[in-house]
């Protein structure tokens, strides 16, 4: 539903699925709510990654919120089309002793929660992957119910979803800074003027820190390229193939369609999070990404990427969102899923949109809150690896020469 140029009980700024979902809670509970974005809703982070969908996380309240974000992309799918979502599982390859364990340490609260994942050993790995290589696996953790979906027809649904709806919408408009007075936030200040809010939350991901920034708040989250390659029209791999992580060569692939998507699990540091419907993939890492699917994929063997695009994921220390009240009483940030959002955020949204309304939250949110990191107390790392300094990154791509014939087509 198109804004009308008022005020607002809540105004969302950033339309991403976090943004999208949250405003869709506050509209179903009879909020009078605006939704803000400088570009199309979705057309930023939520549509640029590889459309993973998992259950394998660490801590109870991310578990649970992966569990409500399946049943929700059910529901999305029966009610406003397909989204390509295929639960075919989540294939963990582990290499050492150290990722068993940390895979190991997983699988005790996802089962404990009710999540079907369980660590299986390499013949298990060949019958339900016949097309990966187990040179060096020792084993692996596999989660059924987990998969992959398409985040531009996700995308398009939630819009779609958020249209139809009583949420009032500002396409195309920049946030330039939150409004305040006193311990307060006043309004929200647009390329359109300057709209008076009751609530403002800040779902703005790479861009939340700036935001923050322009009412003295301070958010740590960190702006990091994350890139998705493709191979196309690749030779027909098992129809079980599920999405494959190899955590000693530390990159992912999956099959899409005719094609096979792969990344790297490394994702530079950015100096700021620039306009994504701008950003170009960077091929530096494609050649030795290519060799390592390759070699892990033997049918892949040789073959260029083709095409590639590029994101933002915004990071937090512990790879955690951050969800709560800020030191302004009216502004509530959820931003930092930290390549999540897919993930976790729709599961998520029923909670924050409760705690903004006063009510509480179905799904415990106290790891989550910003003063975790000033106080000493942040939550327990939930990425399924360290995130890469730059060093390490450089290191990655120089760790191998190359297969002569594993190039790189634009």
């Amino acid at each position: 539903m198109q804004a009308e140029q008022r005020g607002y009980e809540v105004v969302v700024v950033g339309g991403g699925v976090v943004g999208m979902s949250v405003a869709l809670e506050l509209d179903a509970a009879g909020t009078d709510v605006l939704l803000v974005d400088r570009d199309r809703l979705g057309g930023a982070s939520t549509s640029r990654n590889a459309g993973g969908v998992r259950h394998q996380f660490y801590q109870d309240a991310n578990i649970l919120a992966a569990l409500e974000t399946s049943a929700r992309l059910r529901q999305l799918v029966a009610e406003d089309g397909p989204v390509d979502y295929r639960q075919v599982g989540y294939l963990l390859l582990y290499t050492d002793d150290a990722q068993r364990d940390r895979l190991a340490e997983g699988v005790v609260r996802q089962n404990a929660l009710g999540v079907d994942t369980r660590m299986i050993a390499p013949d298990e790995i060949a019958e339900i992957a016949p097309d990966v290589d187990l040179d060096g696996v020792l084993g692996a953790c596999f989660g059924p119910t987990d998969g992959y979906l398409d985040p531009i027809l996700l995308a398009a649904a939630l819009r779609n979803r958020v249209l139809r709806s009583g949420v009032r919408v500002l396409e195309g408009t920049a946030v330039h800074r939150i409004e305040s007075d006193g311990d307060r936030a006043t309004g929200v200040v647009t390329a359109v003027g300057t709209i008076p809010a009751g609530t403002v939350v800040n779902c703005a991901g790479a861009w939340a820190p700036t935001l923050a920034r322009s009412y003295g708040g301070d958010l740590p989250i960190v702006p990091r390229r994350s890139q998705v390659f493709v191979m196309a029209d690749v030779p027909p791999l098992s129809p079980t193939m599920p999405h494959t992580f190899d955590c000693g060569s530390r990159f992912y692939v999956r099959p899409h369609q005719r094609d096979v998507w792969s990344g790297a699990a490394f994702k530079p540091i950015l100096d700021e999070a620039p306009p994504t419907p701008g950003m170009a993939a960077e091929w530096v890492e494609a050649e030795e990404l290519a060799r390592r699917v390759g070699r892990r994929v033997p049918a892949l063997a040789g073959r260029p990427f083709t095409r590639a695009w590029a994101g933002v994921i915004e990071v937090t220390p512990d790879d955690n969102p951050v969800l709560g009240w800020t030191h302004l009483a009216n502004v509530y940030s959820a931003a930092g899923f930290s390549g999540h959002g897919i993930c976790i955020g729709m599961g998520l949204a029923p909670s924050i949109g409760a705690e903004i309304r006063g009510g509480e939250p179905a799904i415990p949110l106290g790891i989550f809150r910003p003063q975790r990191f000033s106080d000493g107390s942040p939550a327990k790392l939930e990425g399924l690896w360290l995130q890469a300094r730059p060093s390490r990154y450089e290191q990655w791509l120089a760790s191998g020469p190359a297969a002569p014939q594993a190039g790189v087509a634009r």
